[in-house]
This record gives C-alpha cells, structure tokens and sequence, in this order.
C-alpha cells in the first residue's frame, strides 16, 4: 500500500490547513487539498474518496476536483461515506446553488459523481483495499477508516476527541503497520479542544495508552498550523517511541 501525504496540517502552506491522504494514486481518505497538489493528469486517476466527515477542510476539494474532471471521458468519482456525512455533502453542496449537481453532469445515467453509503464496522471494497468505517467522536458524524490490503492494516483517525472504539479494534488488528491520529491544539486550549472534540498532546498520550502495542508507528495529522510548534514540542515530550509527524508531500509505504 502506497500512500502520498496531500494535506496532513498545512505546514508548507501557512495558516491554510486542510486533509487529504492518497493511496495507491487511485483512493483518497478526506479531499481537502487535492486540485492544490495534484496534476490534472494525477487527479484523473482518482476514483474513490473516502470521506471521514462534513467540515470543509477535509471535502472542500470534490467540488473543483468534479469541475476539473468534467467532459472527461470514463471518469467517475465515487464518493463514500455513511448516510448522514453523504447527505450533508449532497445537499449543501451538490445542490445547484453553492455548486453544480455532479451527479446529474454530464448525464443523469453516466454521472461525475456517484455517492456510495456505507455503514460503520460492516467491510467493504475499494479498488484492490479492504476498508471498515469506524465511529468516532467529534462535533459531527465523523469516522476512521482501517484500510486493509494483503500486506497489513494502516488506521485513520480522522477528527476526532477521545473515543474507545477504534482502539478497541485497532488492537484486534495483528497486521496492523501504522496508525493516523489527529492532534489539533496544544495543550493550554485543552478546553477548547474538549468543546470542538479534537484532541491535545496530553489527550493524545491518554489515547496511545488505548493501543497495547509501543512498536505501532503513529503517525500525526491534523495539527492546526498556528500552534505547529508548540504542538510538536509538546508532542515529543509525551515520550512515546513511534511518534512521527508527517509532510506535505511525503510518500510511504506499508
């Protein structure tokens, strides 16, 4: 499984914070920065997107991407998600007042945009992955995602405070190679953190206590770009071994 980092928290890109991780060139968890990074050429490649939930930063990007891809020929976007996340983005968006209905252009039967309803914890296929949606807890419907394929397991966080369940099944995981988990504020905004429901270098290192396993790389998304700094100091001061913080850019694989 490869993975190329399109947005993780902006950090090339000052106070411009959005999420978009691409796999395999052909599957994205979140588009919140894909027109931004990728090449036309690249962005005719996708055709999944799954979505963890509805705020801007994470789909603001499916807008241009159906625009850009428009008159193209056999190329369709599915964009995946659970029923209240598809609703949101199909009816304050795809509407024909904020933007043109995709899933109507060019023709009702051979559409840019189809989406495709999911439910949590019941596994489905994506291209040659194998990917379970998870519930988390955050302001608004919002999952995480376990996206398998033959050679292991790689968990996304999405947004999200601290939750149980995902942990719970990350440790049922014996292939599990990484996990993505988000840590937006530093921790003087613990407050603040608690009422939008994302998490502080201190809630995170409650949450790794969740995981059984030390050795798990973790990956760290998410981290609002005006606290960079004081987020990656308090970060590392938590002190667990498989910490690392991702680029713009960065290309891994598992």
């Amino acid at each position: 499984m490869k993975m190329k980092v399109l947005g993780c928290y902006g950090a090339e890109f000052p106070g411009f914070k959005t999420m978009g991780l691409l796999l395999n060139d052909s599957v994205l968890v979140d588009a919140g920065s894909v027109t931004s990074t990728l090449s036309i050429e690249e962005q005719e490649r996708i055709s999944n997107i799954l979505v963890t939930h509805s705020h801007l930063d994470h789909i603001k990007d499916i807008l241009f991407l159906a625009d850009n891809l428009a008159g193209r020929e056999k190329v369709h976007i599915n964009i995946i998600g659970t029923e209240e996340i598809i609703s949101i983005i199909q009816g304050t968006f795809f509407n024909n007042t904020v933007w043109p209905d995709f899933t109507l252009i060019p023709t009702t039967s051979d559409p840019i945009i189809r989406f495709k309803k999911i439910k949590t914890e019941e596994k489905f296929q994506v291209d040659y992955l194998t990917v379970k949606a998870v519930d988390v807890d955050h302001t608004v419907k919002s999952v995480g995602y376990f996206i398998s394929d033959e050679n292991g397991t790689i968990m996304i966080s999405g947004d999200t405070g601290p939750t149980d369940r995902i942990w719970q099944i990350a440790n049922e995981k014996k292939d599990l190679k990484a996990v993505f988990v988000e840590t937006s504020f530093p921790n003087k905004l613990e407050r603040l953190a608690e009422i939008s429901k994302h998490l502080t270098p201190h809630l995170l290192k409650e949450e790794l206590k969740k995981l059984k396993r030390t050795d798990i790389p973790v990956y760290i998304i998410h981290m609002k770009p005006q606290y960079l700094d004081v987020l990656k100091k308090e970060i590392t001061e938590i002190g667990h071994p498989s910490i690392h913080f991702l680029k713009q850019g960065q290309e891994l694989e598992f």
